[in-house]
């Protein structure tokens, strides 16, 4: 998770679950630090560092710091999506970030691109998390190449930059998945942009312009117009940016008090 530092005497925290922001504790699974769900990590942070918290979702943190102080503040409408080990993300409308009951977060990479594959059903039948994320990038490449011992992303982006055959082909499936994924985004809400953020935001133009490019198959141009895609200006530092916005948001004026 992300923690935004404590400042003006409150404090934020952003994990990989789904919070409830009003008890703090998370809901359902967080398999990525299941330590997280054993108690109210607000009302922890609070006793810890001696000052109120306030705790969401990790991606719809992002979504807040790169609407407010990031690559967001041109637009009224967008998607953020983080890529990382899965892929995550919220939409703006009309500068609202669109979160849902209880802190649900959108389940972006749960959305279905490939249903017929039968080798990545789990939990959603082809799913766009098993086809795009970082580490589906990764096994991806693995299986065109066996005898690789590529462990991360960024060693299979660096390949493929080299001019690793199969490393750019990888990047290029991973690339028009996403672009399927940010046209049924634009066709459905008329986005004006898709910001990219996680690890995977990290690869720069040379990854981001290859979403840019797959997007316009999948949009209709006319009367429409394909999303801009543009890297998260802060990256991974974005949801730190967001979970202490929301703090000052919730609590300033207790702490100026």
């Amino acid at each position: 998770g992300c923690v935004g530092a404590p400042y003006g005497g409150v404090g934020g925290i952003g994990v990989p679950g789904t919070p409830n922001p009003e008890t703090g504790m998370l809901n359902g699974r967080c398999p990525a630090i299941p330590a997280l769900l054993k108690g109210s990590l607000s009302k922890l942070f609070s006793i810890r560092f001696g000052v109120p918290a306030v705790v969401r979702n990790d991606a719809v943190s992002a979504t807040h710091g790169e609407m407010r102080h990031g690559a967001g503040r041109p637009f009224s409408r967008f998607a953020l999506l983080t890529l990382g080990t899965g892929i995550g993300g919220s939409m703006v409308i009309d500068r609202k970030v669109i979160d849902g009951p209880d802190g649900l977060p959108p389940q972006f990479g749960c959305i279905s691109l490939d249903p017929a594959r039968t080798d990545i059903a789990d939990p959603v039948p082809g799913m766009v998390e098993n086809l795009a994320s970082a580490r589906a990038l990764v096994n991806r490449y693995r299986q065109l190449k066996p005898d690789s011992d590529a462990k991360d992303a960024e060693t299979v982006v660096d390949l493929a930059k080299q001019g690793d055959a199969i490393a750019l082909q990888v990047v290029d499936e991973v690339a028009r998945w996403l672009g399927q994924m940010i046209g049924i985004m634009s066709n459905m809400l008329n986005i004006e942009a898709a910001i990219i953020g996680g690890g995977l935001s990290l690869a720069g133009p040379f990854f981001i312009d290859r979403i840019a490019k797959n997007v316009r198959d999948f949009v209709l141009l006319k009367p429409g117009r394909p999303p801009v895609i543009v890297a998260a200006e802060h990256g991974n530092d974005a949801g730190v940016i967001g979970t202490a916005a929301l703090a000052l948001d919730m609590f300033a004026p207790t702490a100026e008090e």
